[in-house]
């Protein structure tokens, strides 16, 4: 499914303006809206570490880019604080089914997982803020302080960007239409007229989200927005069920953040210990870390860009089998130890040699998707946000923040200001094959208070120095449905085995594959093609048809934000870039 909001920027070309990228000597920001981006930097200028601008840029983030993410989602912390308790933390503040969902509720109607009350499942960014706030802030701003410039913008406007001008437009001229009963409560999205819907560079103020979250700010904590008996579940719980939902005021003061160790794996890359830290619990995070696993078995030195193109393609595609054995494990106990075999086997050395030792990988020719053992189809979910951040001790947070599809469920509060969610979409329908005849998997069926899978995984990578210790070297994260980890990847081979700068990794065509349907989905053949053939190379699309493999041109597919840490004769600074040519995003540091 293409991206509705794909090419808005237009065609970049390999030699991107470094106007798109910030530097800094001590801290740096990237996000999806430059105006976030510095005003976490003001953040960690006044005092406030990773964690303390997080929480700001996060509900930034949800109010200006809000058919990607906001208080009414959900998403994936990851957490690095050396001075901490717990120096590592993955936060899974994910939706969670409400008690009324049960595991056959759209087999006669799919669309209801997509709009309407009835996609909706139980809001968990907030409180994952709250507990990043409580485990790793530090202690210089009180919650409030962190809510109040967010608060502030919301009751001032911020200018509407052309990004979010093309989503209402689509809302508004291509879906109210028929969705009436559900048009009737959005306000902001138009012109004082009532009728004609705001465009690029007008103001938008969001006054009833700036009194919620005055609310939140004043309460001290997240626990308001949760309170069944207090002053905003019933107006969620309300704008929902009369669109068709069936939460309860009980769900929310059910809902329980997790946290956990994140996932991690180490690799010697040109003798220096690289350790790759990403999320956990019904992410993607395990998937990225078998990609990865698998192409530093494979890699070697006198790789062609040929073979390394091929290795890309085949750790993706083993990226996808691993994925699709994947769930929430955490409903269940009788899980928990099928989930710690899952862990062991794709962060072991073993299972990559298998691999390669078996047959089972060859540098001549690519298999068909039975051979790599997937269970079952992805799902691709495409509002989503993503954004890093590093302060000047070195903590890093990644944070990958969604709604799920654009505006998520449509359903839209305007007594509290908040989107809420369609995440109930990203669970699988029992007896529903896709159109290639793969069966979904029993670990992501619906079930009450069941977290669905999720295709993020923000990762903070660090560098072992001579004293034992790790220092960040590159926080990244992605948005764009099943596409995400394998971006995440992209980026990683690009900037560290390639050493390739972020500048370029992050503006150069991206290439994906997923297992089903069987091609290499690349987001610009001209541009990609250029990327291979500029120094001379031969074709690289039918070098590699030749090795079986069949390649379709799919427009922009993922968003991505990172921050690197640049080490020089001349000094070390950290680079931030935000995805502009995909999403008009913006970096700032200093």
């Amino acid at each position: 499914m293409r991206d509705p909001l794909a090419d808005l920027i237009g065609t970049p070309d390999l030699d991107p303006s470094k106007e798109h990228r910030a530097l800094g000597a001590k801290a740096m920001v990237s996000s999806d809206v430059p105006q976030c981006s510095t005003m976490g930097k003001a953040i960690l200028q006044r005092g406030g570490n990773a964690a303390d601008a997080a929480v700001t840029i996060a509900l930034c983030l949800g109010s200006i880019n809000l058919h990607s993410s906001g208080i009414g989602g959900g998403g994936y912390i990851v957490s690095s604080n050396s001075e901490a308790k717990e120096p590592e933390i993955s936060i899974d503040a994910r939706e969670m089914a409400p008690l009324a969902a049960y595991k056959d509720m759209y087999v006669s109607n799919p669309v209801l997982s997509m709009i309407g009350g009835l996609a909706v499942a139980i809001p968990g960014e907030l409180q994952g803020l709250e507990e990043l706030y409580r485990r790793h802030g530090s202690g210089n701003f009180t919650w409030s302080e962190l809510l109040e410039p967010v608060i502030e913008m919301n009751r001032r406007g911020f200018e509407c960007s052309v990004i979010l001008s093309k989503a209402i437009n689509l809302e508004v001229k291509v879906i109210f239409p028929f969705l009436r009963k559900i048009a009737e409560s959005w306000d902001f999205v138009y012109k004082r007229d009532g009728r004609t819907a705001v465009s690029e560079g007008d103001i938008i103020k969001r006054p009833n989200l700036a009194n919620t979250l005055e609310l939140i700010a004043r309460n001290g904590s997240s626990k308001i927005f949760y309170d069944p008996e207090g002053p905003i579940v019933g107006h969620l719980v309300e704008a929902a069920n009369r669109v068709g939902g069936v939460l309860k005021k009980e769900d929310f003061a059910r809902y329980e953040v997790r946290v956990e160790t994140p996932l991690s794996a180490t690799y010697d890359i040109d003798g220096l210990n690289h350790r790759v830290v990403t999320s956990s619990g019904a992410s993607s995070g395990l998937a990225l870390l078998a990609g990865l696993n698998f192409y530093h078995a494979a890699v070697t030195a006198n790789d062609t860009d040929l073979l390394t193109t091929h290795k890309i393609i085949e750790g993706m595609k083993w990226m996808a089998s691993a994925r699709s054995h994947f769930g929430d494990f955490e409903v269940h106990q009788s899980n928990a130890t099928y989930r710690q075999q899952l862990i062991k086997k794709y962060t072991s050395e073993q299972w990559s040699l298998e691999i390669l030792d078996s047959g089972n990988y060859s540098d001549t020719q690519t298999f068909p998707f039975s051979h790599y053992e997937p269970a079952y189809q992805l799902t691709e979910p495409h509002g989503t946000t993503h954004f890093s951040v590093v302060d000047e001790k070195g903590n890093a947070v990644g944070m990958t923040t969604t709604v799920n599809l654009l505006f998520g469920s449509m359903v839209y509060d305007n007594k509290t200001g908040v989107i809420l969610n369609n995440e109930m979409d990203d669970f699988l329908v029992p007896g529903t094959s896709n159109a290639f005849n793969l069966t979904p998997s029993i670990y992501n069926f619906i079930e009450p208070y069941k977290r669905p899978l999720l295709s993020v995984s923000p990762t903070i990578l660090s560098v072992e120095q001579d004293d034992g210790s790790y220092i960040p070297k590159l926080v990244i994260g992605a948005a764009g449905g099943s596409r995400i980890t394998t971006a995440v990847f992209q980026a990683i081979v690009r900037v560290i085995y390639k050493k390739m700068d972020l500048l370029k990794a992050i503006l150069y065509p991206r290439m994906h594959h997923q297992l089903i349907p069987e091609f290499i989905m690349v987001e610009n053949n001209e541009l990609f093609e250029e990327e291979h053939t500029r120094y001379g190379t031969e074709s690289i699309q039918s070098q590699m048809e030749k090795l079986g493999h069949d390649f379709y041109e799919g427009g922009s597919m993922t968003s991505m934000n990172g921050v690197e840490r640049v080490d020089t004769s001349e000094g070390s600074w950290w680079e931030g870039v935000g995805d502009y040519w995909r999403k008009r995003g913006g970096a700032d540091g200093y």
